[in-house]
């Protein structure tokens, strides 16, 4: 039943990733530097600095890419195995805390969850299923290691633990929270004759999370000339202000503007690189008070959002995290449990969306589980009184006798509650791709941009110069950004870059009026050839030839 399990969840996510989508956001970024570091390119793509992305996503997808002939084959396929053997670390976690029943139903959760399956293709990274399934099996070593007190288990977390590291930056806050949650349930709810044995296990773990990610420390010593551990967080506070308040063109502004000192945009400029997340909050203490309370209210709204926890699913989770006693073996693991939470709680210093509390998910998926397993025994039970009849369930001794072929009888009610959810979750998921869709930051206009410069003839070392990266990553060409400036520097920027085509959307001269003119080919200052305009369902998208660039 287990190994159905995930090949079914590999079935559902065979079928999303086979849908057409626009790469977008950061996973070209992570697909570029994955294929820069293959080809000995070293920690950049296309001469930009790759600091603020981590390596194991990038290394992975890139090899798949490789071995397939097509890059962006490489995060379809980690999505949909890592998706597919999350059942495992969420099947374990389950049975340890609710039992078997409870495990297989979290399993089926897992494999139909609508974020897990549509929306983590649209999240812009790729890197979530892989992230979750390294946690969530960190979480399983965890579990290992606080019931039995096995040295794998240790071991098992800690590897994990350091690997969620190499892949996204809040992972840090799982490789505090993971070892000092176990550690402090031990040392107060555990066994004082066990204290050695977890010390030693202790040490095993933070000596393999060391061994994990010590090289890519050193290596970014080398390449940035300082230590960092977390340092990105810095520039992702300061570029998020805009995000926060629900104010694109303050992001854009922090994202592409140009940094004075290097002329580059703030993104890829080496100040970016060694901002410390202390100094930016410290810098205006009363903004980041109104930003954390306007965080903590979209946290509630956003956590129980369709495209992430939909209502059916918080409920389940909500009664199989309450709706039986706790023992005390139950009471240590659900507190183990409950350490997950600071990962995507963290995101309150930052901004809230969907994919940053993706690690709400774990143990949603878990108390889920056991919610399911809860009403279905409950419905069991309860037509087995009905069917049994009154006096039968009330006279002592007539139970025994009655109930069991009773029982018998409606022993399989028990799958109803899943399958229910099953089926809202079928029916949920489409509406949560469309609704997906229904954003400035990718269009299908992209995709046309893309094909068209393809038609055009356009080489594979050409640099295509777009706010968006998805264009020049499905043209396969190289790419730079738009910078959010003026006109002349932006052609300065251009010229720096030898960039030989612009492409610019409607949605980008919302943000940068400067730039409204482009969209009217007869205003277009000489030196530019239009190569066409296309229709992407959110207004215009217009290509341009830099002649002056290609001379």
């Amino acid at each position: 039943m287990l190994m159905g399990l995930v090949l079914l969840a590999a079935a559902v996510r065979f079928y999303w990733g086979t849908r057409t989508r626009v790469i977008w956001g950061d996973e070209p970024f992570y697909l570029w530097l994955g294929q820069s570091l293959l080809n000995g390119q070293g920690y950049q793509f296309f001469g930009f600095s790759a600091t603020h992305f981590l390596p194991l996503f990038p290394l992975a997808a890139a090899t798949i890419g490789r071995i397939a002939g097509n890059l962006a084959a490489g995060s379809v396929t980690l999505y949909v195995v890592c998706g597919a053997v999350l059942v495992l670390p969420i099947y374990g976690i389950s049975k340890r805390l609710a039992g078997s029943g409870a495990a297989v139903a979290a399993g089926l959760v897992t494999a139909f969850c609508p974020a897990l399956t549509a929306a983590a293709l649209l999240w812009s990274t790729m890197t979530e299923p892989l992230f979750l399934l390294l946690i969530a099996t960190a979480w399983w070593g965890l579990f290992v290691a606080l019931q039995d007190n096995r040295f794998g288990g240790y071991a098992l977390a800690g590897l994990m633990l350091g690997l969620a590291y190499l892949t996204r930056s809040e992972g840090l806050v799982y490789v505090i929270a993971g070892p000092v949650a176990l550690f402090g349930i031990r040392l107060t709810l555990g066994r004082s004759a066990q204290l050695r044995r977890t010390l030693v296990g202790m040490g095993l773990m933070l000596l393999l999370i060391c061994l994990v990610i010590g090289p890519f420390l050193v290596f970014q010593r080398i390449q940035t000339g300082r230590w960092q551990l977390g340092e990105q967080a810095g520039f992702a506070f300061s570029s998020m202000q805009g995000l926060a308040q629900r104010d694109p063109a303050m992001f854009d502004a922090a994202t592409w503007s140009l940094d004075p000192a290097s002329n580059e945009v703030n993104l890829f400029a080496p100040s970016s690189e060694g901002q410390g997340i202390v100094q930016a909050i410290t810098s205006d203490p009363h903004g980041f008070a109104r930003r954390l309370r306007g965080n903590i209210t979209a946290l509630l709204t956003t956590a129980t959002s369709s495209r992430l926890l939909p209502w059916p699913m918080a409920a389940l989770a909500f009664l199989g995290l309450f709706g039986k006693p706790w023992s005390a073996r139950r009471l240590r693991g659900e507190l183990l449990l409950i350490a997950t939470l600071a990962g995507p709680l963290s995101f309150v210093l930052f901004d809230i969306q969907e994919r940053y509390l993706s690690g709400l998910l774990i143990p949603a998926l878990v108390w889920a589980g056991a919610g399911i397993a809860f009403l279905g025994h409950w419905l069991v039970d309860t037509t087995a009184l009905c069917l049994a009849g009154d006096r039968a369930a009330q006279e002592p001794g007539s139970e025994g006798a009655q109930l069991p072929a009773a029982v018998s009888r409606v022993r399989y009610l028990v799958v109803v509650p899943a399958l229910v959810l099953v089926g809202a979750l079928l029916w949920q998921t489409p509406k949560v791709w469309d609704a997906m869709h229904v954003t400035h930051s990718f269009q299908p206009g992209h995709l046309a941009a893309a094909a068209a410069l393809q038609t055009s003839g356009a080489p594979a070392d050409a640099v295509v110069m777009s706010r968006y990266p998805a264009i020049a990553f499905h043209a396969g060409t190289r790419w730079t950004p738009t910078p959010a400036a003026s006109w002349p520097e932006i052609l300065a920027y251009a010229q720096a870059h030898s960039a030989r085509y612009l492409v610019l959307d409607a949605w980008e001269a919302d943000l940068r009026p400067q730039l409204g003119f482009l969209l009217d080919p007869a205003a277009a200052p000489s030196g530019m050839r239009r190569l066409a305009t296309l229709e992407g369902g959110a207004g215009p998208v217009v290509i341009y030839e830099l002649q002056q660039a290609v001379q």
